[in-house]
């Protein structure tokens, strides 16, 4: 999938630094072009800002309601027919989060567990996570548990304080905060658990059909749209020159330079260097000047 394939009203989460402080800026996918993906513009106090360094990504795609985490190429300001916006390029295929493994929710609830069915013999622990695949626990450092031992485990809740229960057959150890934990594998998905999942995703995230997309122009449609701003953009790629042959920049024009905030504004070595050398047979030159005037 490419960034231009992102669906129109996806929630954008960008992950930026601007003056050393990090902060996350949010926006909305209009539509994908051929340069890459259309956003609702973004200000810092007042100006439009660019990103020409690699900023990570975040965005909850509306057609199949997946997280894809990406590294954008850049992130600059484009002027069309409807308005100013922000374009994001990105030259690498996007994999959803969680592509090879199902989503994980936190429950941090007390339960019980017993272990090969010996359900004489119960242990406390602490439902971790959940997963239509999985789930873990923390068990205390006394309960020995072995790959391959069959959990059964209980526990409640919601608000109703439901009791769910799950058999599991362990498949890995790890730690939480220095606490012993094991990674369990459910055998019995049952329509309760199924339920359960379900309510912890619409928890998570607020329901795709309350997000609306944006129409540029609802007289027509979104490919003809998409064709406009093709347009706009290939004629800002070359910019206007006037007769005498020199680039126009108005005050009008929004995205100026000088308009710009540019989050990697601070020069580098070499082009102070640069600046300094040319500082310097400036002045050499205008010396020389003053040497033949006298």
């Amino acid at each position: 999938m490419n960034v231009n394939d992102i669906s129109n009203g996806s929630e954008v989460k960008i992950h930026a630094s601007i003056n050393g402080h990090s902060l996350v800026l949010m926006t909305e996918a209009i539509f994908g072009v051929s340069a890459g993906l259309l956003v609702k513009p973004m200000e810092y106090f007042g100006k439009y800002m660019q990103f020409l360094e690699p900023s990570q990504i975040e965005i909850r795609n509306k057609r199949d309601g997946r997280i894809y985490k990406f590294m954008s190429t850049t992130i600059t300001p484009v002027k069309t027919r409807y308005g100013n916006f922000h374009l994001i390029r990105c030259s690498s295929k996007l994999e959803p989060e969680n592509s090879r493994k199902s989503e994980r929710f936190y429950i941090e609830k007390l339960g019980l567990l017993s272990v090969n069915g010996n359900t004489k013999t119960l242990y406390n622990c602490i439902v971790h996570d959940l997963s239509m695949r999985g789930i873990s626990v923390i068990v205390d450092r006394s309960v020995q548990l072995r790959i391959g031992d069959r959990l059964d485990i209980r526990f409640r809740y919601g608000a109703t304080l439901h009791s769910y229960e799950v058999s599991t057959i362990v498949v890995r150890h790890f730690m939480v905060q220095d606490k012993t934990a094991v990674g369990c594998a459910i055998s019995n998905l049952n329509v309760d658990l199924i339920s359960l999942l379900t309510t912890k995703r619409r928890e998570k995230y607020t329901p795709l059909g309350e997000s609306p997309g944006t129409d540029l122009n609802p007289e027509i449609s979104e490919s003809q749209q998409i064709e406009h701003v093709e347009q706009d953009l290939a004629a800002q790629t070359i910019p206007a020159r006037n007769k005498s042959g020199a680039v126009r920049i108005t005050d009008e024009n929004p995205f100026a330079p000088e308009r710009l905030e540019h989050v990697s504004a601070e020069k580098t070595l070499r082009q102070k260097r640069r600046e300094e050398r040319q500082a310097k047979e400036a002045e050499e030159i205008a010396n020389l000047l003053d040497l033949r005037n006298m």
